[in-house]
């Protein structure tokens, strides 16, 4: 028993010395991923959270930033034009992919028309701010059509002007989510529903949409993300102050970097990560619900 003692804990001495070796080589090729996350990221964060509670000499401040941030008048201005373009936008780049997608899913050859839909997606964006400001410009084709000298970017209907420029820019990439979702929903659904004479609205309705919720809400989510990204070609449309119902949150902050106020940046920052955050969060927790009714 002794003999056969010191065996085992000869044996577990010898495991365990190796392996804690395979843990350091484990570790050392680590090493150099998180050297790069602590050097671009925590560091940062923390230098982040710095500014955002103290004042421009280094003193502490607490909340202050964050208070007189929602004071600022053009930061109430961006985060409505914001909001108001998301609540306008997301929409609209889900539902319109959705009934195109619909009406051509039984067509035989729809490589052409994806390439076609797929297309903006792959224009710059410089070419595609260059486009629209062919159209909508003072002499523009717009305004050339229409025999007048405006220009369009500033005016009220600059909105409408980003809106669409967000969903042509996605219609694409959505409709082809929407597409790979709908040739999911088995076709004997809609063949037994046809014997129980049921209309092709009530399909749509009562089987399409129903069977679309995971694949929409996934359109959702990469719709939410992708609402950020409308600043660039705004950015090259109007510049740093365009007209001021698209003067979004990108604008207010990419402004506060020119004046080098670190303290309204960061504070912008922080606000609009921790509103990103609460919006993933809440739209990933009804997703399970709906899904396992937890």
């Amino acid at each position: 028993m002794n003999n056969a003692a010191k065996i085992r804990t000869r044996q577990k001495s010898l495991l365990s010395r190796v392996t804690g070796k395979e843990n350091a080589i484990a570790f050392s090729f680590l090493i150099p991923s998180l050297a790069g996350v602590a050097l671009f990221y925590v560091i940062p964060f923390f230098m982040s959270l710095g500014y955002a509670t103290t004042d421009s000499s280094g003193n502490f401040t607490g909340i202050e930033n964050f208070a007189n941030l929602f004071n600022s008048e053009a930061f109430r201005l961006a985060s409505r034009n914001t909001f108001r373009f998301m609540v306008v936008a997301i929409p609209l780049s889900i539902a319109i992919p959705l009934v195109i997608a619909c009406l051509l899913f039984n067509l035989k050859r729809m490589g052409r028309l994806k390439t076609i839909f797929m297309s903006p997606l792959v224009i710059p964006t410089a070419s595609t701010a260059f486009f629209f400001q062919s159209l909508f410009t003072s002499n523009g084709f717009v305004s050339s059509l229409l025999g007048v000298n405006t220009d369009w970017l500033q005016t009220d209907h600059a909105f409408t002007i980003a809106v669409g420029l967000y969903i042509w820019k996605n219609l694409g990439f959505n409709l082809v989510l929407a597409l790979a979702a709908r040739a999911n929903i088995p076709k004997e659904y809609y063949e037994w529903s046809a014997v129980e004479g049921m209309g092709k609205i009530r399909m749509f309705f009562k089987i399409t949409i129903i069977y679309l919720v995971p694949g929409l809400f996934i359109m959702f989510v990469m719709s939410f993300i992708n609402s950020f990204r409308i600043y660039r070609e705004l950015y090259m449309l109007s510049g740093n102050y365009p007209h001021q119902s698209i003067y979004m949150l990108q604008h207010y902050m990419n402004n506060q970097f020119m004046w080098l106020n670190r303290q309204n940046l960061t504070t912008s920052a922080f606000v609009v990560t921790f509103v990103i955050a609460a919006f993933m969060v809440a739209f990933f927790i009804i997703d399970k619900k709906s899904h396992y009714g937890e």
